[in-house]
Formats: structure tokens, sequence, C-alpha cells
């Protein structure tokens, strides 16, 4: 297949809460486990044998279910959600796992279990700080989570599938960094739009399935003419973007983007979990919990910092645009301080706030031109 196509499929996948992979997989008796967060890891969930879904707020055309719930103050992210899940729209899941990564998903926890019941719940506590004298407080509840898994299911998560998960999430690992490292060249084969429908679309749908197909895309755009005449290279990072309709307007300006350091793109992949003798669900949280961390840890802003810097220097970025849900109080606080940390260090950064499913507005295009305009671009 060629890229328009193989892009077309990602499109429908990502366009609501069901799609066509998905409803193949419980028709034919599979479960599936939801999921908000990138420190839940999806291993545990496939060598269980379900299907690992992050949620998403995408099909939802109002938020008043959850609005009836929820403060005005809960992000229209977790409203949206709460809406789908309020109107059965997320009836296919067989469970769902949340973490309190901040308090309106520890609010959308609450309604799961009061509101939504589904078959399974269970609710991570991560510690705020990627550190190694709290990391066994974290695999102590990974550890927890398998066990819940298992008795809950009458199934057992043995060290060889959890050994098969690896290596099949490895194996879209591989085929994401290699899409990425297409990104770098002078003319990518690709925009951040088509990229960021690719990274979520591998959260929807089994991960054999997004493999093959992904196989087929790399192979095409290796022949693809790529992306030429844009003003600048950009980095986008910042609070949860699962979008793609908001970076196409922020491209529209000129500003094409080379990598995506949010939740639905890059951060959710990561290095590949290496082999070794360890057990494998230590490695696995290994890999979670030391990754690049987002704005609700602490004591590792530097390291943040560092992560950026390199990504702007590895794909010859010309600046970064940090854009923010409104109400996401760990990305304001980050947003405030990394546009000050980038100040120093020389790196043009343009931050934006927004809201959830609503594409770049006029005022937002006007901000990015006015951005590309002090850039000399």
């Amino acid at each position: 297949m060629k890229k328009n196509e193989i892009l077309s499929i990602f499109q429908e996948v990502i366009e609501g809460p069901r799609n066509i992979y998905l409803d193949e997989w419980v028709k034919a008796g599979g479960k599936v486990m939801g999921y908000y967060c990138s420190y839940i890891p999806e291993e545990i969930f496939t060598a269980a044998g379900f299907l690992p879904y992050r949620i998403r707020g995408a099909g939802s055309e109002d938020s008043s279910d959850g609005d009836a719930y929820m403060s005005a103050r809960v992000c229209t992210f977790v409203r949206h959600t709460i809406s789908l899940a309020l109107r059965g729209e997320f009836d296919f899941l067989d469970g769902v796992v949340l973490l309190q990564n901040c308090d309106h998903i520890r609010r959308a926890g609450d309604l799961f279990v009061k509101k939504v019941k589904l078959p399974f719940y269970s609710m991570l506590s991560v510690p705020r700080a990627p550190k190694e004298r709290l990391f066994s407080w974290y695999l102590d509840e990974l550890k927890r989570l398998k066990a819940e898994i298992e008795a809950h299911f009458g199934l057992a998560i043995t060290e060889e599938k959890l050994e098969e998960a690896i290596t099949l999430h490895n194996a879209t690992r591989k085929r994401i960094r290699s899409l990425y490292d297409m990104r770098k060249k002078d003319a990518p084969p690709i925009t951040g739009e088509e990229a960021l429908t690719i990274t979520i679309a591998a959260h929807l749908m089994p991960r054999d399935q997004f493999n093959t197909l992904m196989d087929d895309l790399l192979a095409d755009l290796t022949n693809t003419e790529g992306t030429k005449g844009y003003r600048a290279r950009v980095i986008i990072t910042g609070s949860e973007l699962d979008n793609p309709e908001y970076i196409a307007g922020i491209e529209q300006q000129g500003a094409l983007s080379v990598a995506e350091v949010v939740c639905f793109g890059q951060r959710s992949f990561g290095e590949l979990i290496e082999p070794g003798v360890d057990d494998p669900l230590e490695r696995i949280a290994r890999h979670k919990f030391f990754q690049v961390p987002c704005a609700r840890m602490v004591e590792c802003f530097d390291d943040q910092v560092a992560a950026l810097k390199d990504t702007v220097r590895e794909f010859n970025a010309d600046g970064i645009i940090f854009q923010r849900m409104k109400f996401c109080d760990p990305w304001a606080g980050d947003g405030h301080n990394l546009y000050w940390r980038m100040k120093e260090e020389g790196i043009p950064f343009l931050g934006l706030e927004r809201e959830y499913l609503v594409p770049a507005s006029g005022q937002v295009k006007t901000r990015v031109q006015a951005f590309l305009e002090q850039m000399g671009k």
C-alpha cells in the first residue's frame, strides 16, 4: 500500500472511540483494557491477552455529561472522555486502569467507579519523582496491578508472556524511531499532522496489525518526495495532544513540526526495552518510570530541559511551540519554567493555550505567524 492509503486507514482509526480493528478484536472474543497515561505499561495488558486502548475524547460532540459531575475548572480532555464513558461509548472496555497523574484524572476515576461501572478498575499510585529511591514503590504498584488482573480474569501473566509483549512493543518502537529518523531530513517525507495521526493510531489497534501497516508505510516513505517550502522547523511539546488538526493549523502557517514531544507522540515510545536476565516486569517498570519525565514529575526539570534541547539539536529545529490545555496546572508551571530556560539557551519558544478538540484558531495562527517572523523566517 502507498502512503496516502495507509494514512487514510490510520485517520479512520482515530476518528472516534471505535475502529474496525477494535471491533474485529472484540467480535473475536478479545478483551480490551483502557488506560489514560504513558506511565501505565501497555505490555502488562498485552501479556494478559488484552488489547491496550488509550482513552481519548475523539468523537465527543460536547462535554455536557461530564460537566454535570465535574467542575468547570477540570480540563476539557477529561470532561470529554468522561462524557463518552457516561454515554456508553466505552462499553467495549473490560476494564480501565488509571493513575493519579493529576486531580482531574483522579476525579475521572471516581466517576468510572460510581457511574460507569466497568467490570474491572484499578488506580495506581506512582511517585512524583523518577528517583531510584522511589522505584520500588512503582514496581510494587505494577506487581499489584498484575495480581489484580490475574485474580479478576482468572489468568496468569507469566514471564514468558511479558517477554513476548516486550518484543511486540519493541517492534512498534523500532518503527516509530524509523519514522522519526526520516523527519530529520531537510525535506521530511511526512508532516507533523500525519505523524501524530500515526502515533495516535498505535494506541488504539492491535500492535501486530499496526506494525504491518507501518512496514508498508516506511517502505513507501523511502521513495516519497519530502516536504519543502516550509518557513521553519519546530518541535511541538506540552500537555496532552491527540488532535492532528491542531498541528495542521500550525503547519499551514509554514511551521513544519518535525517532532511531537507529547504523550500521544514521541513521549509514549522512547528507547527499546533491552533484553536481560532481570525480571521482565522490572525491566518494563524501569523503562516507564525513568522515561523522559513529564510535567507531573518533580526534581527532574533539568532532565526535561536536556531532553528537549537534544531533540531540538537532533531534528535541527528552529524553535519550540509549547501548547497547554486550559486548567492543566502541571503543564502551566512547566510552560513558565521552560520559557525562561529556553530564553537563556537562545531557543525561540512560543507558548499557546488551547481547549480539547478545538483546531488552531485564527488567533493561534496569527501568533504562529508572528513567532516565525520573530525568528526571521
